[in-house]
């Protein structure tokens, strides 16, 4: 078959730019069709830790440059604020604004010989021999249909993977809601409390939405008075929970909306802050995808749109890139040994991730965070019961921080 590509990648991301890089560097030819006219095309703030794998992608000491906040530690609070735990991530978490880290993905990908399509809307029926994935039709940006074909397509198009969702995958289970917000002039002060802080609320504690599942508010300090802030629900425990259920998109934003007004502490930060950016929309959180290969082989799914975060910290950038870097290095052996793609090889190549450092930490955060949440939203349940038993959540917190 003659291929247009070696690497056919859906979505630039900063999984799917890592993975188009890397490959690139080992010689491949590699296209990412990207939906947005360019990557990342939403505002936001951003935070991650360092490794050494973000030095090789986007040059040595480019994250620490482009850091306004660089905090070490993370506070919680109980239900209603009535107490707080600061806890020690051991190292900084670098807070910068997203333009400027997504664009030098961009160059990256670029000086490596990566080709980029922007304005291309993947479609969700793939091209198929033998009931493995070949390439992907996707419109251009003139509105043609257009074909792509290759010897692997990698899916990095994020929480509702058009891919994903077309080979099986329930994102249902896999994604929770999350109101994202970027506002600036916030009510706090960046020295005295530079630490990204979460408030924890229990299904039952907000009087006006009692059928409210359990959440997570959040602010997180990016530099000046900037702050992004957001609710994420916490789907995980849901299905367990008899007197909680999925809300509408309208009844979570005013939920979100009273949040910002009057809960406790969270509510502070906000008094004259001007509103930047606002909107519903998904994260992974509630679980991992069941398999990474999908099909019967040529497509493997990789970050968000895997649920691959490391959910005690909601955190999914680096875990991404790491995904990313650990398939294309699976794949080129498999690639250079003129493997064909069948069934047995498919699993075969999903093993060997499962064996890698990086699927074992997701793989224990997950267990970390239900057992974690299994405690405080379903056996303590309650603001009240919380409160009295925040003590041994905070030493459960610390100890598998």
């Amino acid at each position: 078959m003659n291929h247009d590509c070696d690497f056919c990648i859906i979505g630039a991301g900063t999984a799917g730019l890592t993975a188009a890089t890397l490959a690139a560097r080992k010689g491949y030819k590699v296209t990412i069709l990207e939906k947005g006219n360019i990557a990342g095309p939403l505002p936001r703030g951003e935070s991650m830790a360092y490794y050494p794998l973000v030095d090789e992608i986007l040059g040595e000491g480019f994250l620490q440059d482009i850091a306004t906040v660089k905090p070490s530690y993370r506070r919680y609070h109980s239900p209603g604020d009535k107490k707080t735990t600061l806890v020690n991530v051991h190292v900084p978490y670098y807070f910068f604004e997203w333009r400027e880290f997504i664009d030098r993905f961009v160059q990256s990908a670029s000086e490596a010989g990566v080709e980029i399509r922007y304005n291309c809307e993947v479609q969700s029926a793939l091209m198929n021999e033998m009931e493995i994935c070949t390439g992907v039709s996707y419109t251009d940006e003139s509105g043609k249909d257009q074909k792509i074909q290759a010897r692997v397509v990698l899916a990095c198009d994020g929480y509702y993977s058009t891919i994903g969702s077309s080979l099986g995958v329930d994102y249902s289970k896999i994604n929770c809601p999350i109101v994202k917000f970027r506002g600036k002039n916030a009510n706090i002060d960046i020295q005295k409390t530079p630490n990204p802080q979460f408030w924890l609320i229990p299904n039952g504690d907000l009087e006006y939405a009692p059928l409210f599942p359990p959440c997570a508010a959040y602010v997180f300090p990016i530099g000046g008075n900037n702050i992004e802030a957001g609710v994420m629900l916490r789907m995980g425990q849901v299905p367990k929970i008899k007197s909680a259920e999925l809300p509408s998109d309208e009844v979570i934003m005013q939920v979100w909306r009273r949040l910002k007004e009057e809960y406790p502490g969270f509510s502070e930060v906000f008094k004259e802050i001007e509103v930047e950016y606002e909107a519903l929309t998904g994260m992974p959180n509630a679980s991992l995808v069941e398999s990474f290969v999908l099909g019967n082989g040529g497509v493997v799914i990789i970050g968000d749109a895997a649920g691959f975060v490391d959910a005690n910290g909601s955190s999914g950038l680096y875990y991404g890139m790491k995904m990313a870097e650990e398939w294309v290095n699976i794949l080129d052996i498999f690639l250079k040994k003129n493997g064909v793609w069948n069934v047995v090889a498919s699993r075969n190549l999903e093993n060997q991730f499962r064996n890698t450092k990086i699927f074992k930490h997701i793989k224990k955060s997950y267990s970390l965070i239900g057992i974690s949440e299994a405690f405080l939203f379903r056996l303590l349940a309650t603001g009240k019961a919380i409160n009295r038993w925040w003590w041994l959540f905070s030493i459960m917190i610390k100890s598998a921080s």
